[in-house]
């Protein structure tokens, strides 16, 4: 075999090999296409002072925890009092009043009515209505896809939980559009969001 390589190299002119050195240090020098992978989804940062549609989204988890107080999308007194009372009676949860990545992971998931016995007066806010759910479709990923998979499994759909808007996830987002009397496109947008907040 040796000999056959030694045969053709030495039958190959000088010129040819630098030819052929110089075409193989091109195509390595050639910038590499990067794979384009779905950016990471992530759920608005909520505290006191903001409102909107994710806001109206933590009432109404907050409100199916049996948590009494108003749906009306405004982060006031009342919503960070059901906040800091739910972060202290989850495990695991810093009680910060702030609802981050853990903090929504426990309202997308949870069922148990640990607002049995909350109160907190309503005081009337008028913050600017900006901080929207985020819009998913097919091909995202993130805890925002996480949270959507896990409203879905919380009403009856059999699912992975791994955060990743694949197939089988926009199926089940059709199914439960069908079911909600919402229009079936496999996006989870505004009117979506609402009904999964239920």
């Amino acid at each position: 075999m040796n000999s056959i390589a030694n045969t053709n190299i030495a039958n190959t002119t000088k010129s040819e090999l630098e030819n052929q050195v110089s075409a193989n240090l091109d195509r390595e020098n050639q910038p590499i296409e990067p794979i384009t992978l779905p950016a990471e989804i992530f759920l608005p940062i909520l505290t006191v002072g903001q409102a909107g549609e994710a806001v109206r989204f933590l009432q109404k988890r907050l409100r199916n925890l049996e948590y009494r107080l108003a749906v009306n999308g405004q982060f006031g007194l009342q919503t960070d009092a059901a906040v800091k009372h739910f972060q202290a009676r989850y495990e695991g949860l810093l009680v910060d009043r702030v609802v981050g990545a853990k903090t929504w992971k426990a309202l997308c998931e949870n069922e148990y009515p640990y607002g049995f016995s909350f109160y907190a007066d309503y005081v009337p806010t008028t913050y600017p209505y900006d901080i929207d759910m985020p819009i998913l479709r097919l091909g995202m990923k993130g805890e925002a896809v996480e949270c959507l998979q896990l409203r879905l499994q919380a009403t009856g759909y059999l699912l992975q939980i791994d955060g990743l808007f694949g197939e089988n996830t926009r199926m089940e987002v059709k199914s439960f559009q069908e079911r909600s009397h919402l229009e079936i496109d496999g996006i989870v947008g505004y009117h979506t969001w609402r009904s999964l907040a239920e």
